[in-house]
C-alpha cells in the first residue's frame, strides 16, 4: 500500500500529545488557531491559495488513486473580495498565535499579494512590516506577451518593535573581486576579514523540476531549501514554527531538521497525511544521520 493511502489516524499515531508540537491536524486555519495557545510561535509561515481562480491538481492523484486527491480549489465565485475576505479571517486568527518578538510571513504571488499587503498593515501596522522577500527562480516556460514571471513574494511583518533575525546564519560568501578589492589599502569598503555578507531580499533558490527527489506530487510544493532558510534567519534555535496551510508539509520538514519545535494542519486529509508521511521519513533520516 502507498503511504499515500494509509488512513490518516493511523499515520497520526504515536505523534506527541505534550502540547500543540510535533502534531499536524485537519482543519480549517482559523479554526485550528482558535485552539492554540496564544503568544507561542516565533515563526508563521502561511502558504495560502493565490487567488488564480484554478484547480490545482498534483502528479499523485492518478498514483494514489481516488481515495486520496492531492488537489485543492482556488476558485472564488465571489472574486478579489471573497478572497481577500477569507484570507483576512485567517490573518487574524493567526496574529495572536506570535509571541512578541515574533515573525509573520505571508508568501503569495503577482495575483493578490498587492492587496494582501494592504490587508497585513490594517491587521499588523504598517510599522510592522520588515520586508517584502522576492523568491526568483527560473524554472517553467517564457512569455512571448510580457515579461516572463518568474518570482513570488514573501511578505514580512513582525508582532513588535523588535524581532529576531540572524542574518549572520545564512550569509552569503562574498565574491573573489570583492575580496580583492578588501586588500586594497584605500579605497576599501569592507575589511579583508569581511568574508561574507548579510543576504539580500532577493532569495534565489531554485523551485522543483519535475525529477526532484524531494517532489512528491502536491501541486504548489515548496523547496525545502526555502525554508531552510527563512526559519534560520527569522526564528530562534529551539523556537517554535507554525503552518497552518501546510501542504505537502515542507515547512515542517524544514522545521524538524533544524530542530524547532513545530506544529501545522490543512483543510485536505490527503496533505495532512502526506506532510504526516515526510515527517516520519525525516525523522528515521535523522536517526541515522543521512540528511540529504
Amino acid at each position: 500500500m502507498s503511504s499515500l493511502q494509509l488512513p490518516v489516524n493511523e499515520l497520526l499515531a504515536g505523534v506527541s500529545e505534550g502540547g500543540p508540537w510535533g502534531v499536524i491536524q485537519q482543519g480549517d486555519c482559523a479554526e485550528v488557531a482558535a485552539g492554540l495557545p496564544r503568544s507561542s510561535f516565533d515563526l508563521l509561515y502561511l502558504d495560502p491559495p493565490f487567488f488564480t481562480k484554478r484547480d490545482h491538481v498534483g502528479a499523485a492523484q492518478q498514483e494514489a488513486g481516488g481515495d486520496c486527491r492531492l488537489t485543492f480549489s482556488d476558485r472564488w465565485q465571489g472574486g478579489l473580495h471573497e478572497y481577500l475576505a477569507w484570507l483576512e479571517v485567517r490573518l487574524a486568527a493567526l496574529i495572536p498565535l506570535l509571541c512578541p518578538t515574533g515573525v509573520l510571513l505571508l508568501h503569495l504571488d503577482w495575483h493578490a499579494v498587492h492587496y494582501a499587503k494592504v490587508l497585513c498593515d490594517k491587521l499588523l501596522g504598517m510599522d510592522r512590516f520588515q520586508n517584502e522577500l522576492i523568491w526568483y527562480y527560473q524554472t517553467g516556460g517564457a512569455s512571448k506577451e510580457r515579461f516572463s514571471r518568474k518570482h513570488d513574494t514573501i511578505l514580512v511583518y513582525s508582532r513588535g518593535e523588535t524581532f529576531y533575525f540572524n542574518g549572520k546564519a545564512i550569509a552569503i560568501p562574498r565574491t573573489p573581486k570583492a575580496m580583492k578589492r578588501a586588500q586594497c589599502a584605500t579605497g576599501a569598503r569592507i575589511r579583508a576579514t569581511d568574508t561574507h555578507k548579510n543576504p539580500d531580499d532577493v532569495l534565489q533558490v531554485p523551485a522543483l523540476n519535475p525529477m526532484a527527489r524531494e517532489r512528491t506530487g502536491y501541486p504548489t510544493q515548496k523547496p525545502v531549501e526555502l525554508l531552510l532558510r527563512l526559519i534560520t534567519a527569522l526564528c530562534p534555535p529551539n523556537g517554535t514554527v507554525g503552518d497552518f496551510c501546510c501542504g505537502s508539509g515542507t515547512t515542517l520538514v524544514a522545521a524538524e531538521r533544524l530542530g524547532r519545535r513545530w506544529a501545522g494542519a490543512d483543510c485536505q486529509a490527503a496533505a495532512v497525511a502526506l506532510a504526516t508521511q515526510r515527517i516520519a521519513e525525516e525523522k528515521l533520516r535523522n536517526e541515522k544521520g543521512s540528511v540529504p
